[in-house]
């Protein structure tokens, strides 16, 4: 009897510890948790007939996109991604985007996607030798900070070469007069105790040009009924497209959609088994791809291969344009047969990029290229003179450079007008948000909502002027403060100032004033850009 009220009590504890631990289930969503999984694997782009499938059936990129969708299932506090977007083709990464934006925790983010944080990021954080620059706002914010900066930067150096010019001449025109004796001394001393400005080497920008090596016809590619399969499937199905001199088009589509193919048709390393296909007269193609690492001549030098193929345009640059990937000095002497796969991807585009054409076709030329690399090709890619046909998911790339974007969905092409922004603005009205299950339509706005509406846009709009006229304050404040600094160290450089020890002193204070209040005005200058960028950012300008 005693042993059946203990296994009774036991057993009540159980029960009540079950009914404990199925409350906390439900409040951490344990029962929708499978539901979640499911969203969350077919947002990176896995179909419900893989959920099943053991990790060992997939590639190291399906296997990262495993792990990317276990930590986004657990909702932490903060999420540490690095690179995050590697894997992910355009519309996995879309969906992440949009995932991260509804997401209530704190992130941290290593990316070398710039439309990826663009959209993402509040605060940007740039490491640098060592040290950490703050920038408030986005991407695109921290890039027009950095150029003020540079120019800032280029300003004073300029002002600093000047006034050492100014002191060298005061040194040698009077060294050797006895009377000036002592201001010559002042100035030698000051020119020891100046610290020369220089400009950071990621401030060093690295340029390069481009030349179609003659001008096409005007009609670049004609593609009409053009079928492809490997096997039974068919890749591309009645396809036509028509390419024009001058047009800069990305070609864009899920992993798998037949955007390579595509490409190896154009170039000729594949023949279309239905249709046509057709360049213009005077096309010359140059086409970059990452398979085309094993054409290069393993014992030739970087700067034999490249020079092998370079337009005789280039020929006198080659080493310069050979930096901008990182190629310099006695590297370019290397053979070909000890570089990484990434070096040799570099060679690769380099030598297309120098080569006698007028339609280059690029299949992820930025994929091992660093930021000032990546920027220096936009850069050459945009004032470019020949035609472009561009595959990448480099989306702010794309967004620098193509006028027309054309996607492959199921075999068929479709046409879109604009950047890459203004593709995703298209797709995203031809597909209107559907309610969710349960989910009440809106209901319709009445007069007195769209009267609120048209108020707040009047506000936005006084807001906005305000905005404008402050910024001009500002920057009227800071010159005119730069130039009384400006004076006052000239002054101040001046032996003859100190004869007059309050004049000195007065000259000292408004000196010591000028330098705490300009930091002051120019954060306040900037937080007035951001404000203001937030600003348009709502009003979508």
């Amino acid at each position: 009897h005693e042993q059946l009220e203990r296994e009774t009590g036991n057993h009540s504890a159980l029960i009540e510890r079950l009914g404990t631990l199925e409350q906390r289930y439900a409040q951490l969503d344990g029962y929708d948790l499978e539901y979640k999984a499911k969203k969350i694997l077919a947002g990176l782009g896995f179909r419900e007939t893989e959920f099943s499938k053991p990790l060992s059936a997939f590639s190291g990129g399906w296997r990262m996109r495993v792990y990317l969708a276990r930590l986004l299932l657990q909702e932490p506090h903060l999420l540490l991604l690095d690179e995050p977007t590697n894997h992910l083709d355009l519309p996995s990464l879309e969906w992440v985007e949009n995932y991260l934006r509804g997401f209530s925790g704190s992130m941290i983010i290593v990316s070398h996607d710039r439309f990826f944080i663009d959209r993402l990021a509040q605060e940007i954080v740039e490491l640098y030798r060592g040290r950490l620059t703050h920038y408030a706002g986005n991407y695109h914010f921290y890039e027009k900070q950095k150029a003020l900066h540079h120019d800032r930067l280029i300003k004073k150096i300029k002002e600093q070469q000047e006034e050492r010019a100014r002191l060298e001449r005061f040194i040698n025109r009077f060294r050797y007069k006895a009377t000036k004796a002592a201001q010559v001394q002042s100035r030698i001393k000051q020119l020891e105790k100046m610290e020369t400005i220089e400009l950071p080497e990621d401030f060093r920008t690295i340029s390069f040009q481009i030349k179609a090596d003659v001008p096409s016809y005007k009609e670049v590619l004609d593609v009409q009924d053009l079928w492809f399969r490997y096997d039974s499937d068919w890749v591309l199905k009645a396809v036509h497209l028509r390419m024009y001199r001058g047009e800069k088009v990305a070609l864009v589509g899920v992993n798998g959609a037949g955007k390579t193919t595509f490409t190896r048709l154009i170039s000729g390393e594949l023949k279309p088994q239905k249709g046509t296909l057709r360049l213009g007269q005077r096309v010359h193609v140059g086409y970059y791809s990452q398979h085309q690492i094993e054409a290069l001549d393993l014992s030739r030098t970087i700067y034999d291969e490249v020079a092998a193929t370079a337009a005789d345009s280039f020929r006198d640059r080659l080493r310069d344009i050979l930096g901008v990937f990182h190629f310099s000095g006695d590297d370019i002497l290397k053979p070909i047969r000890v570089l990484s796969g990434g070096e040799k991807a570099r060679v690769s585009l380099a030598k297309i990029l120098l080569s006698p054409c007028n339609f280059l076709i690029m299949d992820e030329p930025t994929n091992h290229l660093d930021l000032q690399s990546k920027e220096a090709l936009e850069q050459a890619l945009q004032d470019y003179d020949g035609t472009l046909l561009l595959i990448s998911h480099d989306r702010y790339f794309l967004d620098k450079l193509v006028n027309r974007v054309v996607e492959i969905d199921r075999g068929r092409l479709k046409e879109y007008a604009g950047n890459y922004s203004d593709y995703l603005a298209r797709k995203e009205a031809e597909s209107p948000r559907q309610p969710q299950k349960n989910e009440k339509p809106a209901p319709k706005k009445d007069k007195e909502k769209r009267r609120q509406a048209a108020q707040a846009r009047q506000a936005i709009s006084k807001d906005r002027q305000r905005l404008k006229n402050r910024i001009a304050e500002l920057e009227d404040e800071i010159e005119r403060l730069e130039q009384e600094k400006a004076r006052l160290e000239q002054a101040l450089a001046d032996p003859e100032t100190y004869r007059d020890g309050e004049q000195s002193a007065k000259l000292n204070r408004e000196y010591k004033e000028i330098l705490a209040l300009l930091p002051q005005k120019e954060t306040e200058w900037e937080a007035a850009q951001l404000e203001l960028e937030e600003l348009l950012s709502s009003l979508n300008i």
